[in-house]
């Protein structure tokens, strides 16, 4: 990112802030774009706190894969929404979108701005489109009947998710299985899709958007060398470590791309570029959809603006 870059955004939160005492800025778009580093940055400049979005970055023992920024600057910035549950444990986005409206209280409190980073676009809309989320208990049974299925038929479940709730399974990846059993026992218990029982109300507080726009090229070609440097960064062992702990490779954490096919790779004694290459690949992949995800909010900017929400997309190269 240039320094002139830098400092439009920079400019941009300073004047929102000044309007704004009680608000909360949400640093999006696709994986690979830069927004950790920026966040780092306004974080040291505004005081900030930075509170993660990203689904993969709850799981402990889970560093390398889910690109977590390292130790040091978490303890030198604050950091939330990492490495609170196990990899076999289960965290709704209900869970994230009640304990993120909690601690974004604590943070103004504390008289800090709170950073919302991250690209999984289903926590994100829980307090974008502050969500009233139905009470649905968990159906250990009916949940069980589903994932013996996706085991025989892998893909079925986000079929039948495609049927019953379209708009739900465009923003749920078909990899995220938990995510898709979770809609889907909502549907089979409340009857009607969870896009439907899912009511949208105004946002709680003020809320600035901004969107880090990169060339496709560009963020592909940075995604191959993030994928080349977990490598680096000793991601086979950090798998491995996690088999050894008896976590199982069909958890849903265990699906994540990066642990996926390093899981492959052991098994299968693929070559260390092979493995690069595929978690390059299914990279790109979701960083597509997360584009056809994240493109609602740039509609929502030029037709259906929310209410006490700003939207801003700054080009990034």
């Amino acid at each position: 990112m240039k320094e002139s870059q830098y400092t439009d955004i920079h400019n941009t939160i300073k004047e929102f802030k000044e309007r704004n005492p009680q608000w909360v800025v949400i640093i999006w778009w696709t994986t690979a774009t830069g927004k950790t580093q920026l966040s780092l940055r306004l974080a040291k400049a505004f005081w900030g706190e930075i509170i993660s979005s990203d689904s993969r970055q709850i799981f402990t023992f889970m560093d390398i894969g889910t690109d977590k920024v390292n130790i040091l600057a978490r303890k030198n910035i604050p950091h939330h929404q990492m490495d609170i549950v196990y990899p076999d444990e289960t965290y709704t986005a209900a869970q994230w979108q009640q304990d993120t409206k909690k601690i974004i209280s604590d943070i103004h409190q504390r008289q800090a701005l709170p950073l919302v980073v991250g690209g999984t676009g289903l926590y994100i809309d829980t307090i974008y489109k502050n969500y009233s989320i139905p009470h649905v208990p968990p159906n250990q049974q009916f949940r069980n009947k589903l994932y013996i299925q996706e085991q025989s038929h892998p893909g079925s479940l986000h079929e039948k998710l495609q049927k019953v709730d379209p708009e739900s399974a465009i923003a749920i990846h078909p990899n995220s299985i938990r995510y898709i059993v979770r809609a889907l026992e909502i549907y089979h218990t409340l009857g009607v899709p969870k896009s439907i029982a899912m009511k949208q109300h105004p946002v709680q507080r003020p809320m600035l958007m901004i969107g880090l726009w990169r060339e496709t090229q560009d963020n592909e070609e940075r995604i191959l060398k993030r994928s080349e440097h977990m490598l680096e960064s000793w991601l086979i062992q950090e798998v491995q470590r996690l088999l050894d702990q008896w976590y199982a490779p069909h958890l849903q954490s265990m699906q994540w791309i990066g642990y996926k096919q390093t899981v492959q790779h052991l098994l299968y004694k693929t070559t260390q570029q092979q493995l690069i290459e595929d978690i390059a690949q299914a990279t790109r992949a979701y960083a597509k959809k997360q584009r056809t995800w994240l493109r609602r909010y740039c509609k929502d900017a030029e037709s259906h603006a929310k209410k006490d929400v700003e939207y801003k997309i700054f080009n990034i190269d």
